[in-house]
């Protein structure tokens, strides 16, 4: 399993969960998000929104989805077209007993921040592409610059091979978090 781990592909989880948070971050205290949402939960949701769709992988081995279809690792579930209508169906029902506009908005970053799942994929340097254009298209497309490296799927090979992982993941994290807080900190003078 561990040999097909590595074939499988991703960035780290750490830092799909940092830059999906990272979006969240100017959103803390927005007038559209409720006021009853606790100021930690908009960033951390959108942080687990950016790692949930990895969640696929464990699919594909429980139910023995063969590699390279359209519901394997980076096939639909990766696809912009699925991860907007999942955060839809999520904010709706996050923000029932609010107005439209506060499941609008929370659709709205919830998305924002699953999106840069697929696109975070798409600079890594192995695996197989992403599904970003389905249902256009179900090809799968890396971007011609892929430095991040691949991600193993275990716990213990990725501990294996963090520092080689995280160093190549390293500008990503900094430049999410840097622009979230300026996000943050320019919201919050306006």
């Amino acid at each position: 399993m561990i040999r097909t781990a590595y074939h499988v592909g991703m960035a780290s989880a750490i830092t799909h969960f940092l830059v999906g948070a990272s979006v969240g971050l100017p959103a803390i205290r927005s007038r559209w998000i409720p006021r009853a949402l606790p100021a930690w939960a908009i960033p951390v949701t959108a942080g687990l929104l950016a790692v949930a769709p990895d969640l696929d992988t464990y699919a594909m081995f429980a139910f023995h989805i063969p590699r390279g279809s359209l519901f394997s690792h980076r096939g639909f579930f990766h696809s912009p077209f699925f991860l907007v209508i999942l955060c839809a169906v999520l904010a709706e029902s996050a923000a029932r007993r609010y107005p439209w506009r506060v499941a609008a908005g929370l659709a709205a970053l919830w998305s924002a921040a699953a999106i840069t799942h697929p696109l975070l994929d798409m600079f890594t340097d192995g695996g197989t592409g992403v599904a970003l254009l389905y249902p256009y298209s179900a090809g799968r497309l890396f971007f011609p610059w892929r430095p991040i490296h691949v991600s193993p799927l275990g716990i213990a090979p990725f501990f294996r091979r963090a520092g080689y992982i995280l160093r190549s993941e390293f500008p990503f994290d900094v430049a999410a978090i840097v622009l979230g807080v300026t996000g943050l900190l320019l919201r919050r003078r306006s």
